[in-house]
């Protein structure tokens, strides 16, 4: 009998150390999704996104870049995926800001710019949006146009 109850109470430390280090492990991760790593073809069981960029205005009156704005959805379905993380970068690879989706699966940002050598020319060449992946969905991306405009009203007085 002794024998037995040292194999039980062998049993129940083993139970208890590995509930006790997956109770570590869980509250030392982080609870950030993490995006696949593999293309369409390697997680076949993801559900294809689209993802759409708004033309984008450079607001020369206040130095910042609005309307930039992505909507993304799902494919399979036409619904707007929402909470999806969104990146936006110049077509240079310069980052401009980040953004989850809403109800409507639009993330949007406005940013100020600095215009140093060569920034005009780089934002005219448009932003690039990049859906990250979300273990659900693929990733997907789009290219916006950036035009330049002001803060003045072209509506002649009444």
């Amino acid at each position: 009998m002794r024998l037995a109850g040292n194999r039980i109470a062998g049993l129940a430390a083993v139970a208890v150390s590995t509930l006790s280090l997956g109770a570590i492990t869980a509250s030392a991760t982080p609870a950030v999704a993490q995006a696949p790593i593999c293309g369409e073809a390697d997680c076949s069981n993801l559900a294809p996104a689209s993802l759409s960029a708004s033309q984008a205005t450079l607001n020369i009156t206040s130095l910042e870049l609005e309307n930039i704005t992505a909507t993304a959805t799902d494919v399979r379905t036409g619904r707007p995926l929402v909470g999806a993380l969104v990146h936006f970068y110049t077509s240079d690879g310069r980052m401009l800001g980040s953004a989850y989706t809403n109800y409507g699966g639009i993330a949007g940002i406005t940013t100020t710019e600095n215009f140093g050598p060569g920034t005009i020319q780089e934002l005219l060449n448009g932003y690039d949006a990049v859906l990250v992946g979300d273990g659900v969905h693929t990733a997907a991306s789009a290219h916006g146009a950036i035009t330049i405009g002001t803060d003045c009203s072209t509506t002649p007085p009444q």
